[in-house]
Protein backbone atom coordinates (compact mmCIF):
# COMPACT_ATOMS: atom_id res chain seq x y z
CA UNK A 1 0.00 0.00 0.00
CA UNK A 2 1.00 3.59 -0.77
CA UNK A 3 1.01 4.49 3.20
CA UNK A 4 3.00 2.07 3.81
CA UNK A 5 5.58 2.98 1.61
CA UNK A 6 8.62 5.50 1.43
CA UNK A 7 10.32 6.94 -1.73
CA UNK A 8 14.14 8.42 -1.37
CA UNK A 9 15.44 9.87 -4.57
CA UNK A 10 18.68 11.02 -4.96
CA UNK A 11 22.93 10.12 -6.50
CA UNK A 12 24.22 6.90 -4.99
CA UNK A 13 28.21 6.42 -6.41
CA UNK A 14 28.29 2.98 -8.81
CA UNK A 15 32.01 1.02 -9.83
CA UNK A 16 30.99 3.78 -12.97
CA UNK A 17 30.00 6.80 -11.66
CA UNK A 18 26.98 8.82 -9.64
CA UNK A 19 23.82 7.10 -10.35
CA UNK A 20 20.40 8.79 -9.99
CA UNK A 21 18.14 6.43 -7.96
CA UNK A 22 15.07 5.81 -6.40
CA UNK A 23 14.68 3.85 -3.25
CA UNK A 24 11.35 2.48 -2.04
CA UNK A 25 11.27 0.79 1.74
CA UNK A 26 8.08 -0.69 3.07
CA UNK A 27 7.58 0.88 6.63
CA UNK A 28 5.78 -1.92 8.21
CA UNK A 29 9.00 -4.45 7.20
CA UNK A 30 11.60 -2.51 7.55
CA UNK A 31 12.50 -3.39 3.97
CA UNK A 32 13.59 -2.01 0.88
CA UNK A 33 11.20 -3.05 -2.28
CA UNK A 34 12.88 -1.92 -5.41
CA UNK A 35 15.97 0.08 -6.26
CA UNK A 36 16.20 1.57 -10.14
CA UNK A 37 16.58 4.54 -12.14
CA UNK A 38 15.14 7.48 -10.77
CA UNK A 39 13.09 8.51 -13.77
CA UNK A 40 11.66 4.89 -13.27
CA UNK A 41 10.41 5.14 -10.36
CA UNK A 42 6.72 7.17 -10.04
CA UNK A 43 5.27 8.74 -7.91
CA UNK A 44 1.90 7.34 -6.24
CA UNK A 45 -0.62 8.85 -4.23
CA UNK A 46 -0.23 8.79 -0.74
CA UNK A 47 3.56 7.66 -0.57
CA UNK A 48 5.92 9.62 1.06
CA UNK A 49 9.14 10.96 -0.55
CA UNK A 50 12.59 12.42 0.08
CA UNK A 51 14.53 14.04 -2.67
CA UNK A 52 17.88 15.05 -2.01
CA UNK A 53 20.15 16.93 -4.53
CA UNK A 54 23.35 15.87 -6.28
CA UNK A 55 25.79 17.31 -3.55
CA UNK A 56 24.79 14.16 -1.34
CA UNK A 57 25.11 10.39 -1.66
CA UNK A 58 22.24 7.85 -0.78
CA UNK A 59 24.28 5.04 0.96
CA UNK A 60 23.60 2.07 2.62
CA UNK A 61 24.19 2.43 6.37
CA UNK A 62 26.86 0.77 7.80
CA UNK A 63 26.58 -2.39 10.29
CA UNK A 64 28.85 -1.93 13.44
CA UNK A 65 29.89 -5.37 13.41
CA UNK A 66 31.35 -5.58 16.92
CA UNK A 67 30.47 -3.51 19.74
CA UNK A 68 30.75 -2.85 23.22
CA UNK A 69 28.44 0.19 23.50
CA UNK A 70 27.79 0.24 27.74
CA UNK A 71 31.77 1.12 27.28
CA UNK A 72 30.88 4.46 26.13
CA UNK A 73 30.65 4.73 29.98
CA UNK A 74 34.53 5.72 30.70
CA UNK A 75 34.96 7.45 27.21
CA UNK A 76 36.40 10.10 30.11
CA UNK A 77 38.76 8.09 32.26
CA UNK A 78 41.11 6.87 29.80
CA UNK A 79 44.65 7.65 28.65
CA UNK A 80 44.99 6.57 25.14
CA UNK A 81 48.49 5.23 25.75
CA UNK A 82 47.01 2.46 27.66
CA UNK A 83 48.05 -1.27 26.46
CA UNK A 84 45.08 -3.64 26.71
CA UNK A 85 45.74 -5.34 30.01
CA UNK A 86 46.17 -1.58 31.79
CA UNK A 87 42.98 -0.05 29.68
CA UNK A 88 41.26 -2.91 31.17
CA UNK A 89 42.17 -3.11 34.90
CA UNK A 90 40.89 0.84 34.62
CA UNK A 91 37.61 0.70 32.89
CA UNK A 92 35.75 -2.89 33.02
CA UNK A 93 37.59 -4.31 35.95
CA UNK A 94 37.26 -1.30 38.21
CA UNK A 95 33.27 -0.19 37.47
CA UNK A 96 31.52 -2.88 35.84
CA UNK A 97 30.59 -4.12 38.84
CA UNK A 98 29.12 -1.03 40.08
CA UNK A 99 26.60 -1.41 37.17
CA UNK A 100 23.58 -0.66 37.08
CA UNK A 101 20.29 -0.11 35.14
CA UNK A 102 20.89 3.75 34.61
CA UNK A 103 24.52 3.08 33.76
CA UNK A 104 23.91 0.37 31.21
CA UNK A 105 21.20 2.42 29.48
CA UNK A 106 22.64 5.50 29.78
CA UNK A 107 26.00 4.56 28.75
CA UNK A 108 24.37 2.56 25.03
CA UNK A 109 22.09 5.60 24.26
CA UNK A 110 25.35 7.44 24.26
CA UNK A 111 27.44 4.62 22.38
CA UNK A 112 24.07 4.08 19.74
CA UNK A 113 23.53 8.33 19.31
CA UNK A 114 26.92 8.42 18.51
CA UNK A 115 26.76 5.80 15.57
CA UNK A 116 23.57 6.89 14.37
CA UNK A 117 24.81 10.71 13.82
CA UNK A 118 28.48 8.77 12.06
CA UNK A 119 25.91 6.68 9.60
CA UNK A 120 25.99 3.32 11.59
CA UNK A 121 22.22 2.03 11.07
CA UNK A 122 23.08 -1.62 12.90
CA UNK A 123 24.80 -2.55 16.11
CA UNK A 124 26.44 -5.84 16.95
CA UNK A 125 26.33 -5.97 20.48
CA UNK A 126 28.55 -8.07 22.83
CA UNK A 127 27.45 -8.02 26.23
CA UNK A 128 28.78 -10.12 29.20
CA UNK A 129 28.08 -7.54 32.10
CA UNK A 130 25.19 -9.72 33.99
CA UNK A 131 26.26 -8.68 37.25
CA UNK A 132 23.86 -11.22 38.60
CA UNK A 133 20.72 -9.82 37.35
CA UNK A 134 19.65 -12.34 35.00
CA UNK A 135 18.41 -10.36 32.39
CA UNK A 136 17.92 -6.76 33.66
CA UNK A 137 20.84 -4.87 32.80
CA UNK A 138 20.56 -7.00 28.82
CA UNK A 139 17.26 -5.68 28.55
CA UNK A 140 18.54 -2.29 29.49
CA UNK A 141 20.66 -2.54 26.25
CA UNK A 142 17.59 -3.10 23.99
CA UNK A 143 15.40 -0.37 25.40
CA UNK A 144 18.37 2.23 24.79
CA UNK A 145 18.15 1.01 21.14
CA UNK A 146 14.87 1.40 20.47
CA UNK A 147 14.67 4.82 22.07
CA UNK A 148 17.54 5.87 20.10
CA UNK A 149 16.20 4.03 17.21
CA UNK A 150 19.51 1.67 16.19
CA UNK A 151 18.82 -1.30 14.37
CA UNK A 152 20.41 -4.14 17.37
CA UNK A 153 22.12 -7.73 16.72
CA UNK A 154 22.02 -8.37 20.65
CA UNK A 155 24.91 -10.97 21.53
CA UNK A 156 23.98 -12.20 24.79
CA UNK A 157 27.49 -13.01 26.14
CA UNK A 158 28.47 -16.15 28.00
CA UNK A 159 31.15 -15.66 30.75
CA UNK A 160 32.47 -18.78 32.84
CA UNK A 161 35.45 -18.59 33.59
CA UNK A 162 37.28 -16.68 36.67
CA UNK A 163 41.18 -16.71 37.13
CA UNK A 164 42.19 -17.80 40.44
CA UNK A 165 45.01 -15.81 40.31
CA UNK A 166 43.04 -12.62 38.77
CA UNK A 167 44.08 -9.24 41.32
CA UNK A 168 40.88 -8.37 43.41
CA UNK A 169 39.10 -5.98 40.83
CA UNK A 170 39.43 -8.28 38.01
CA UNK A 171 38.23 -11.03 40.17
CA UNK A 172 35.14 -9.81 41.62
CA UNK A 173 34.27 -8.43 37.58
CA UNK A 174 34.46 -12.10 36.12
CA UNK A 175 32.55 -13.42 39.44
CA UNK A 176 29.94 -10.57 38.18
CA UNK A 177 29.79 -11.99 34.74
CA UNK A 178 29.87 -15.39 35.55
CA UNK A 179 27.03 -18.19 34.88
CA UNK A 180 27.08 -21.58 34.47
CA UNK A 181 26.00 -23.39 31.28
CA UNK A 182 22.16 -23.91 32.54
CA UNK A 183 22.19 -20.46 34.26
CA UNK A 184 22.95 -18.62 31.27
CA UNK A 185 21.04 -20.82 28.65
CA UNK A 186 17.88 -20.03 30.09
CA UNK A 187 18.59 -16.63 30.27
CA UNK A 188 19.34 -16.42 26.48
CA UNK A 189 16.35 -18.59 25.87
CA UNK A 190 14.18 -16.07 28.20
CA UNK A 191 15.27 -12.98 26.60
CA UNK A 192 15.10 -14.24 23.34
CA UNK A 193 11.28 -15.69 23.44
CA UNK A 194 10.73 -11.96 25.01
CA UNK A 195 12.09 -10.55 22.13
CA UNK A 196 10.66 -12.26 19.80
CA UNK A 197 10.14 -11.32 16.00
CA UNK A 198 10.92 -7.55 16.86
CA UNK A 199 12.02 -6.10 12.93
CA UNK A 200 14.37 -3.90 14.65
CA UNK A 201 16.21 -6.00 17.28
CA UNK A 202 17.78 -9.99 17.55
CA UNK A 203 18.65 -11.53 19.98
CA UNK A 204 21.23 -14.14 19.46
CA UNK A 205 23.58 -16.28 21.93
CA UNK A 206 27.48 -15.10 21.91
CA UNK A 207 30.76 -16.75 23.30
CA UNK A 208 33.41 -13.99 25.15
CA UNK A 209 36.89 -15.96 24.26
CA UNK A 210 38.70 -19.23 25.24
CA UNK A 211 40.65 -17.36 28.20
CA UNK A 212 36.48 -16.71 29.46
CA UNK A 213 34.71 -20.14 28.56
CA UNK A 214 35.17 -23.40 28.93
CA UNK A 215 35.41 -25.50 26.50
CA UNK A 216 32.00 -27.16 26.98
CA UNK A 217 30.47 -23.77 27.31
CA UNK A 218 31.89 -22.93 24.11
CA UNK A 219 30.58 -26.02 22.09
CA UNK A 220 27.30 -25.50 23.96
CA UNK A 221 27.07 -21.67 22.07
CA UNK A 222 27.96 -23.03 18.61
CA UNK A 223 25.12 -25.51 19.36
CA UNK A 224 22.98 -23.04 20.77
CA UNK A 225 23.46 -20.69 17.44
CA UNK A 226 22.91 -23.67 15.34
CA UNK A 227 19.56 -24.06 16.70
CA UNK A 228 18.46 -20.99 16.58
CA UNK A 229 19.60 -19.79 13.21
CA UNK A 230 21.78 -17.18 14.73
CA UNK A 231 25.24 -15.95 14.34
CA UNK A 232 27.38 -16.13 17.50
CA UNK A 233 29.68 -13.48 18.47
CA UNK A 234 33.17 -14.72 19.75
CA UNK A 235 37.01 -13.26 20.12
CA UNK A 236 39.27 -14.80 18.48
CA UNK A 237 42.85 -14.65 19.10
CA UNK A 238 42.85 -10.67 19.93
CA UNK A 239 45.90 -11.40 21.95
CA UNK A 240 49.01 -13.39 22.10
CA UNK A 241 47.22 -14.85 25.64
CA UNK A 242 44.31 -17.07 24.25
CA UNK A 243 47.62 -18.69 21.72
CA UNK A 244 48.94 -19.61 24.82
CA UNK A 245 46.16 -20.85 26.76
CA UNK A 246 45.23 -22.90 23.90
CA UNK A 247 48.65 -24.61 23.31
CA UNK A 248 49.11 -25.26 27.03
CA UNK A 249 45.50 -26.89 27.71
CA UNK A 250 44.88 -28.62 24.18
CA UNK A 251 48.40 -28.34 22.36
CA UNK A 252 46.69 -26.98 19.33
CA UNK A 253 45.88 -22.92 18.69
CA UNK A 254 42.57 -21.27 19.25
CA UNK A 255 41.51 -22.44 15.94
CA UNK A 256 42.38 -25.87 15.57
CA UNK A 257 40.79 -26.17 18.67
CA UNK A 258 37.57 -25.11 17.27
CA UNK A 259 38.03 -27.65 14.31
CA UNK A 260 38.82 -30.73 16.40
CA UNK A 261 35.05 -29.61 18.02
CA UNK A 262 33.74 -30.71 14.71
CA UNK A 263 35.80 -33.48 13.90
CA UNK A 264 35.01 -34.83 17.40
CA UNK A 265 31.09 -33.86 16.70
CA UNK A 266 30.41 -31.47 19.82
CA UNK A 267 29.49 -29.13 16.93
CA UNK A 268 28.12 -29.98 13.52
CA UNK A 269 29.94 -26.85 12.26
CA UNK A 270 31.48 -23.37 12.69
CA UNK A 271 29.45 -21.16 9.93
CA UNK A 272 27.62 -19.68 12.84
CA UNK A 273 30.78 -18.30 14.26
CA UNK A 274 31.54 -14.16 14.03
CA UNK A 275 35.00 -14.00 15.32
CA UNK A 276 36.24 -10.77 16.39
CA UNK A 277 39.74 -9.49 15.56
CA UNK A 278 41.68 -12.31 14.68
CA UNK A 279 45.30 -10.87 15.32
CA UNK A 280 46.84 -13.93 16.62
CA UNK A 281 46.28 -16.56 13.42
CA UNK A 282 48.55 -18.49 11.49
CA UNK A 283 48.25 -19.38 7.92
CA UNK A 284 46.77 -22.74 8.99
CA UNK A 285 44.12 -21.20 11.50
CA UNK A 286 43.00 -19.09 8.46
CA UNK A 287 42.87 -21.89 5.99
CA UNK A 288 40.59 -23.91 8.60
CA UNK A 289 38.30 -20.64 9.29
CA UNK A 290 37.94 -20.49 5.53
CA UNK A 291 37.38 -24.05 5.33
CA UNK A 292 34.34 -23.77 7.73
CA UNK A 293 32.74 -20.85 6.71
CA UNK A 294 33.79 -18.59 9.67
CA UNK A 295 33.19 -14.69 9.51
CA UNK A 296 35.64 -12.47 10.82
CA UNK A 297 34.85 -8.78 12.23
CA UNK A 298 38.18 -6.80 12.03
CA UNK A 299 38.76 -3.99 14.83
CA UNK A 300 42.08 -2.24 13.54
CA UNK A 301 41.93 1.14 15.07
CA UNK A 302 41.04 -0.07 18.36
CA UNK A 303 43.59 -2.69 17.56
CA UNK A 304 46.14 -0.58 17.01
CA UNK A 305 45.46 1.62 19.99
CA UNK A 306 45.32 -0.99 22.71
CA UNK A 307 48.42 -2.11 21.19
CA UNK A 308 47.06 -5.94 20.76
CA UNK A 309 48.50 -6.15 17.28
CA UNK A 310 47.17 -6.35 13.45
CA UNK A 311 45.37 -8.87 12.10
CA UNK A 312 46.96 -9.64 8.50
CA UNK A 313 43.77 -8.28 6.12
CA UNK A 314 45.69 -9.04 2.54
CA UNK A 315 45.98 -12.94 4.13
CA UNK A 316 42.24 -12.80 4.93
CA UNK A 317 41.34 -11.28 1.71
CA UNK A 318 42.88 -13.83 -0.21
CA UNK A 319 40.98 -16.72 1.36
CA UNK A 320 37.83 -15.11 0.84
CA UNK A 321 37.38 -15.15 4.23
CA UNK A 322 33.86 -12.79 5.06
CA UNK A 323 35.25 -10.12 6.56
CA UNK A 324 32.90 -7.21 8.32
CA UNK A 325 34.45 -4.11 10.06
CA UNK A 326 33.77 -3.24 14.07
CA UNK A 327 34.93 -0.63 16.23
CA UNK A 328 34.62 -2.22 19.47
CA UNK A 329 34.19 0.41 22.72
CA UNK A 330 34.00 3.88 22.25
CA UNK A 331 36.39 4.49 24.99
CA UNK A 332 39.16 1.85 23.05
CA UNK A 333 38.79 3.67 19.74
CA UNK A 334 39.08 7.34 18.22
CA UNK A 335 34.80 7.15 17.98
CA UNK A 336 32.12 4.56 16.79
CA UNK A 337 32.69 5.78 12.86
CA UNK A 338 33.15 2.49 10.41
CA UNK A 339 34.24 5.03 7.26
CA UNK A 340 36.80 5.72 9.75
CA UNK A 341 37.95 1.98 10.16
CA UNK A 342 37.96 2.18 5.83
CA UNK A 343 40.33 5.00 6.33
CA UNK A 344 42.73 3.52 8.28
CA UNK A 345 43.04 0.40 7.29
CA UNK A 346 43.53 2.38 3.17
CA UNK A 347 46.42 3.92 4.99
CA UNK A 348 47.49 1.14 6.97
CA UNK A 349 47.39 -1.33 3.51
CA UNK A 350 48.35 0.56 0.81
CA UNK A 351 48.95 -2.12 -1.39
CA UNK A 352 45.52 -3.53 -1.22
CA UNK A 353 43.36 -2.48 -4.07
CA UNK A 354 41.44 1.12 -2.46
CA UNK A 355 37.79 -0.26 -3.91
CA UNK A 356 38.21 -3.49 -1.90
CA UNK A 357 38.68 -1.97 1.22
CA UNK A 358 36.12 0.58 0.66
CA UNK A 359 33.54 -2.57 -0.02
CA UNK A 360 34.58 -4.04 3.30
CA UNK A 361 31.48 -4.38 5.63
CA UNK A 362 29.19 -3.54 2.46
CA UNK A 363 28.44 -7.10 2.42
CA UNK A 364 24.91 -9.01 3.60
CA UNK A 365 25.17 -9.13 7.24
CA UNK A 366 22.17 -11.82 8.31
CA UNK A 367 20.09 -9.94 10.74
CA UNK A 368 17.48 -12.66 11.09
CA UNK A 369 14.41 -10.38 9.37
CA UNK A 370 16.50 -9.00 6.61
CA UNK A 371 20.12 -8.94 5.54
CA UNK A 372 21.79 -5.20 6.19
CA UNK A 373 24.41 -3.64 4.59
CA UNK A 374 23.77 -3.09 1.19
CA UNK A 375 21.25 -1.27 -1.05
CA UNK A 376 19.23 -4.05 -2.93
CA UNK A 377 15.80 -5.18 -2.67
CA UNK A 378 14.80 -7.52 -0.14
CA UNK A 379 17.38 -5.36 2.06
CA UNK A 380 16.38 -3.45 5.36
CA UNK A 381 15.82 -0.11 4.60
CA UNK A 382 18.75 1.56 6.52
CA UNK A 383 20.08 4.41 4.45
CA UNK A 384 22.73 7.32 5.57
CA UNK A 385 22.72 10.50 3.68
CA UNK A 386 26.26 11.83 3.45
CA UNK A 387 27.53 14.97 2.00
CA UNK A 388 30.79 17.29 2.18
CA UNK A 389 30.46 17.88 5.38
CA UNK A 390 29.43 14.40 6.55
CA UNK A 391 26.18 12.42 7.39
CA UNK A 392 23.24 14.20 7.14
CA UNK A 393 20.32 11.77 7.32
CA UNK A 394 19.89 8.55 8.86
CA UNK A 395 17.07 6.05 8.07
CA UNK A 396 16.63 2.74 9.85
CA UNK A 397 13.71 0.12 8.51
CA UNK A 398 12.85 3.42 6.80
CA UNK A 399 12.10 5.60 9.43
CA UNK A 400 14.02 9.00 9.66
CA UNK A 401 15.91 9.17 13.14
CA UNK A 402 18.76 11.54 12.09
CA UNK A 403 17.98 14.70 10.29
CA UNK A 404 20.00 17.82 9.37
CA UNK A 405 22.65 15.79 11.79
CA UNK A 406 20.46 15.99 14.85
CA UNK A 407 18.75 12.70 16.42
CA UNK A 408 14.84 12.92 16.45
CA UNK A 409 14.08 9.96 18.66
CA UNK A 410 16.03 11.91 21.99
CA UNK A 411 18.21 15.13 23.14
CA UNK A 412 21.66 13.70 23.22
CA UNK A 413 22.79 16.48 25.53
CA UNK A 414 19.18 16.84 27.71
CA UNK A 415 18.85 12.78 27.93
CA UNK A 416 21.78 11.51 27.83
CA UNK A 417 24.60 13.71 28.47
CA UNK A 418 22.98 15.50 31.77
CA UNK A 419 21.87 12.85 33.76
CA UNK A 420 25.11 10.42 32.55
CA UNK A 421 27.50 13.67 33.90
CA UNK A 422 25.49 13.76 37.26
CA UNK A 423 25.65 9.63 37.62
CA UNK A 424 29.34 9.17 36.77
CA UNK A 425 30.15 12.57 39.09
CA UNK A 426 32.00 9.97 41.68
CA UNK A 427 33.67 8.00 39.22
Amino acid sequence: MPGQEFLVRGWTDTGSGPWQVGVIADREKGTILRVGPADEIVDLPGREKAEYGASLRILPGDVNAHSHPEQSLYTGLVDPSWDLPTWCRNTIYRHSVELAPEHVYLGCCRAFAHMLLLGVTTAAVSFYCHNRRKNELDREVIRAAKDTGIRLYFGRMHYDLVSPEAYPEKRASQESYFETIPEYEAGFRELFAEVGCDLLVAVAPALHSFHANTLEAVASGIRLGEETDRLVQFHLSEDRGDVSLCLGQFGMRPVEVLDALVRSGRVAGLSVLLASDGIWTNDREKALMALHGIRLVLNPRMNRRVKAGRADLPAYMERKIPLFLGTDGEASNEDLSIEGERRFLAEAFPDVDPAAIQDLGRGDFPFPHCPVGRLVPGAGADLKIVGPSGVRDVYVGGNLVVQNGRLLKLDLSRDVETPLKALLSDW
